[in-house]
């Protein structure tokens, strides 16, 4: 998995056109793990108003989709089998176009049908990036997701999103400036010590 997400990330950077920053569980495994995290099979990033994704530029073998939260890319020669895994089944088939306008009860119905539907021969990515655009609130001073301003950890302030590169995981990628700081605003004081119930 871990070397399945950094190609990936690696074959993503080049295609980004603008200010970007990896954060969230790539970040914490970055930084206290020297790597991403062993059990993590997604990584996020977040780009700045007016930064493109150049998609001619991505190789051919990765699809994307875009649901209402993120952009997600994947490999589309990558499908694992899956027994029941109700929580991975949801967070791919959200991203469909199919899906995209369902209010959250219209969207639960239509996938429980389809989890029934697919339920022997269900298949899925094992690794996936989300890419997040952010926006500037002018009133918060604060760069956030727009569907999600409900929690600290959606925000990054302007500083934050300056980006400092980092060459842990092989190859230059840009983290928050102030990272540590972020670290603790996602996962607490105690961010360095792994949980282990939580899985982070």
């Amino acid at each position: 998995m871990d070397n399945k997400l950094k190609n990936m990330l690696k074959d993503l950077i080049p295609c980004i056109e603008g200010q970007y920053i990896v954060a969230d569980g790539a970040l914490l495994g970055i930084t206290r793990e020297g790597g991403l995290l062993k059990h993590d099979d997604d990584i996020d990033l977040y780009i700045l108003p007016n930064t493109k994704i150049n998609w001619d530029k991505l190789p051919n073998k990765y699809k994307h989709y875009k649901d209402y939260m993120c952009y997600k890319i994947y490999d589309g020669q990558d499908k694992i089998p899956s027994s029941n895994e109700w929580l991975r089944f949801i967070a791919f088939k959200r991203t469909m176009p199919e899906y995209y306008g369902y209010n959250r009860a219209e969207l639960t119905r239509a996938i429980a049908n389809d989890y029934k539907r697919e339920k022997i021969n269900r298949q899925y990515p094992s690794a996936w990036i989300d890419i997040f655009e952010l926006v500037y609130d002018k009133t918060h001073k604060l760069y956030r997701i727009p569907a999600h301003w409900n929690g600290t950890e959606f925000y990054f302030t302007p500083f934050e999103c300056e980006g400092a590169y980092d060459n842990t995981l092989g190859f230059d990628i840009k983290i928050p400036k102030n990272h540590i700081q972020v670290l603790e605003r996602i996962y607490g004081s105690n961010w360095i010590v792994e949980d282990r119930v939580h899985q982070y």
